[in-house]
């Protein structure tokens, strides 16, 4: 039986994560993640994660709370991060704290407390934008916001402990990730709130930036199977490879609530007179007009996505329809 230790655990990604394992496997779980709201304890508030899961509160930037965390684990699955670009803009120390003052102290623990794999959760958006074609993992970081360098940082750090040290460091690199139980903030739920108060979905610039999604199941899934079969050392990318302007989102979720049997203001429409476009110039500059990640390393090992498009965006929009209590 392995001990797991999960980071950000009361995260939207790191929370489903352990419920998935705890579902499919005989893992030992240990969930680490600072003291959140009734809303973030909820995300493990089901029995088998009241039954199963050991908690410990801590803080990654505080040393003193992460002593002997590693001690016993086999795997590393490290989630925690601050996200929101927007709020990088406005004040980055938060997530030089978080995510790379956060890591490094993580980083050490494995060190001290030497593990058997260390899963270092990345994002695309350390590349930058990309005009055409994807991103390959041998391609070279680019990033163009306070969060990205963040974490593209974290990255770096990761893979010198590789080199230095002989940690078995693998980083994955995901695109959007969509399910249940995702920040208020986030696009789904967000547009989803505003659509069912009959408010116009705010879409940022022209609603021509592109982006990829992916099922969170997605993405844990493809994380469990790097546990076992990754090779330390080594970048991969998880993807499904559907893009989509963020236009064209709002429209896929306007559509999929246009179909239900809610009842709203403005149902039926037009689509453009439902959104409202905001001028992005200040809130993030520099906005990154497209990702996209290469994710053929990956597949084969024998990944591949379980959800499609449309199901991930009908799946999504139904739960955060049926769910109001979640914002």
């Amino acid at each position: 039986m392995k001990s797991v230790l999960v980071t950000g655990a009361w995260g939207f990604i790191g929370s489903y994560f352990c419920k998935l394992a705890l579902r499919s496997t005989d893992w030992k779980l240990t969930a680490f993640g600072r003291a959140g709201s009734s809303r973030s304890e909820s995300r493990l508030a089901e029995p088998d994660c009241e039954r199963s899961l050991l908690r410990i509160k801590g803080d990654l930037t505080d040393a003193s709370s992460l002593s002997g965390i590693c001690e016993g684990i086999d795997y590393v699955v490290h989630f925690a991060a601050k996200t929101f670009v927007d709020h990088s803009v406005v004040d980055p120390n938060p997530f030089i704290q978080s995510n790379v003052v956060g890591t490094y102290n993580l980083l050490e623990q494995a060190r001290k407390y030497p593990v058997e794999r260390f899963i270092q959760v990345s994002t695309d958006e350390v590349y930058g934008s990309i005009a055409e074609g994807a991103y390959h993992e041998d391609s070279r970081c680019n990033p163009t916001n306070p969060y990205a360098a963040t974490k593209a940082a974290a990255d770096s750090l990761a893979v010198a402990y590789h080199h230095t040290y002989g940690l078995p460091v693998i980083i994955t690199r995901t695109e959007n990730n969509a399910g249940p139980y995702q920040h208020p903030q986030k696009v789904f739920p967000a547009f989803v709130q505003r659509a069912l108060a009959g408010e116009k979905l705010s879409v940022y610039g022209d609603g021509k930036h592109v982006r990829q999604w992916l099922h969170v199941e997605d993405h844990c899934r493809a994380i469990m199977m790097l546990l076992d079969r990754g090779t330390p050392g080594h970048i991969y990318h998880i993807a499904g490879n559907y893009e989509l302007a963020n236009i064209d989102l709002a429209r896929a979720i306007l559509r999929v609530m246009d179909g239900s049997d809610v009842v709203f203001p403005g149902k039926g429409h037009p689509f453009e007179q439902r959104m409202t476009f905001i001028d992005d110039t200040r809130i993030r500059p520099a906005h990154d007009r497209r990702y996209a990640l290469n994710s053929e390393k990956i597949r084969a090992l024998g990944w591949r996505p379980q959800f499609g498009l449309n199901q991930l965006i009908e799946e999504a929009t139904h739960w955060y329809v049926d769910n109001r209590w979640w914002y």
